[in-house]
């Protein structure tokens, strides 16, 4: 393998009461992955990059077997990076999924990590991509989610879904159809308190491409950078559909979005280096990161606000002031909040910073007054992405919560979990784990799984 999220998907779990943790992990069982087993190989799938030893490329054959897994939906089942419920907040009931931006997703149990199967969602029309990033639609249980699909004559289009807790995975409410200006690697979109945000880049890979680079996703994408950027703002009420444009840009995650009024909206993105998606995650340059850091804020990894004027049709930029003149601040990305403010108005954002792979901080985004960032970062300590626990409440401070990370030491080369304080970034506790944990991403709180 070549990519870091090419390696098979591993589910960590951990759940705390008082003084005690319980952790648990446990791979997750795909048929690919269960077929690799059996077999002592990789069997044929999909990949995002190429492998390292062009010698193990894929052969006719073995091409062909991809080909009938993609009719199939099983040519791509290995799920990193994503967790989440869909349907009701129960851990005997509520279907817990790990996903990609691959149409399907697999089911495993809360409680032990057991999986418990392909899901699949209807084959006709035929669904192309899904996205990893779901939402909960304000105010409610609701699931939002997106898929491109094709139809017969070849023709994709955009499927905007509302999950509720009492429908199937294959089944969900259309909220909204519509045929896009151009099709895009799309990762995650934005919700408000009356619509749906989805961003389309001038990024993508064609599928007679990705045929010919057999089947390695990453080989396959062309960043177009002198066209624009689609920009799509659907009603819930209703699903219908605003396109308006901006500049060419790229952003995997959505932070937040939200309305000041009818016609105006916020979203707030954090962009990235489109050109350094195909290679940014290969092993090769992760085993061998630059020697020396220059520690420079490098513009096109900055996080950037976003407004969008419904009636002007305009969507334009700004960016934030560094004011505590620190590089990490404006270059955070794996947005997490405190979800109580999804959709709404809100002050701070919580991520991961990362400077030539090597220096990696936990940031706190103050977006409502200047000076409000702080930064937690210690030489030759790697940190993940954190998740936010809100303070149970009502009328509490939005910062009043604790934030969870895995932290590897590079000196004593373990893994540790770190507690921090989300109005201070100040260490509440540490534990050093028995196994060490590679770098995760997008993990979520599940109440309803008690110790």
């Amino acid at each position: 393998m070549n990519n870091w999220l090419d390696g098979f998907a591993k589910l960590h779990s951990f759940k705390f009461i008082g003084d005690k943790v319980l952790f648990s992990g446990r791979m997750l069982e795909s048929k690919n992955y269960l077929e690799s087993v059996e077999k002592k190989e990789l069997v044929p799938q999909l990949t995002l990059n190429a492998f390292l030893d062009k010698r193990n490329d894929w052969n006719f054959l073995e091409l062909l077997k991809i080909m009938t897994k993609m009719k199939e939906g099983t040519a791509f089942d290995n799920f990193n990076p994503m967790v989440w419920r869909f349907g009701a907040k129960d851990k005997e009931k509520g279907m817990y999924m790990a996903l990609t931006d691959s149409p399907s997703a697999m089911r495993f149990n809360i409680s032990d990590l057991s999986s418990m199967g392909l899901y699949l969602p209807k084959m006709i029309p035929f669904p192309v991509t899904g996205c990893a990033h779901p939402l909960r639609e304000p105010g409610t249980d609701n699931t939002l989610w997106f898929m491109t699909k094709v139809d017969v004559i070849g023709n994709k289009f955009v499927e905007i879904q509302r999950y509720r807790p009492s429908d199937s995975f294959s089944e969900p409410e259309v909220i909204s159809v519509f045929k896009p200006a151009k099709t895009s690697m799309v990762h995650s979109f934005s919700v408000t308190e009356d619509y749906i945000v989805l961003f389309m880049y001038p990024l993508d890979a064609d599928p007679l491409d990705i045929m010919a680079k057999k089947f390695h996703i990453m080989e396959a994408i062309s960043w177009k950078e002198k066209t624009d950027t689609d920009v799509y703002v659907i009603k819930r009420k209703d699903g219908s559909v605003r396109h308006l444009t901006t500049r060419p840009m790229y952003s995997l995650h959505h932070a937040n979005a939200y309305q000041i009024n009818k016609n105006e909206l916020v979203v707030d993105l954090c962009e990235k280096n489109p050109n350094a998606l195909k290679d940014y995650l290969t092993v090769g340059k992760i085993f061998n990161p630059p020697k020396t850091t220059d520690w420079k804020h490098v513009k096109s990894d900055e996080f950037s606000r976003w407004k969008i004027n419904l009636q002007n049709n305009t969507v334009t930029k700004s960016i934030f002031v560094d004011s505590v003149n620190n590089p990490f601040v404006n270059m955070l990305d794996f947005p997490v909040i405190n979800e109580k403010y999804r959709g709404k108005p809100y002050c701070y954002l919580y991520g991961n910073s990362l400077i030539d792979y090597t220096r990696t901080a936990i940031v706190k985004k103050d977006l409502c007054k200047d000076g409000g960032d702080k930064v937690w970062y210690k030489e030759n300590h790697y940190v993940s992405e954190v998740w936010f626990f809100p303070t149970p409440g009502e009328s509490l401070p939005e910062d009043d919560g604790v934030l969870f990370t895995i932290v590897f030491d590079g000196n004593l080369k373990r893994s540790y979990i770190m507690l921090m304080e989300a109005a201070t970034l100040e260490s509440i506790a540490v534990s050093y784990l028995p196994f060490n944990v590679p770098w995760s991403a997008h993990g979520y709180l599940f109440p309803e799984a008690q110790f």
